[in-house]
């Protein structure tokens, strides 16, 4: 999974939380304000959301978090346009089932 959120979302640091089954694509500051994409939520102003350590590629007991695509650059984040389209995409295969 990691490798193919990598490409779609051209390398922008993603999140994972395997104990709420969770993927965090970090976007840009004032996404949530435009964010057109109901099947999933854009967390905006006054979210806390815990970030693992820059280390961390891999759950680990107690905090299961961890990057499934590290930061590889400071200030690259994913593209909205990226994770808008991967949303799409996961929607559109869901509704084929």
């Amino acid at each position: 999974m990691a490798d193919r959120l990598a490409r779609r979302l051209r390398g922008g640091p993603v999140i994972h939380d395997p104990g709420f089954g969770r993927y965090y694509a970090l976007v840009p500051p004032g996404t949530a304000q435009l964010w057109l994409a109901p099947p999933a939520e854009c967390l905006g102003e006054g979210t806390y959301l815990g970030v693992p350590r820059a280390d961390r590629t891999e759950p680990h007991e107690p905090t299961p978090s961890y990057w499934a695509v590290p930061v590889h650059r400071p200030r690259r984040l994913c593209s909205a346009a990226d994770v808008h389209a991967l949303v799409a995409a996961g929607a559109t295969v869901e509704d084929e089932s």
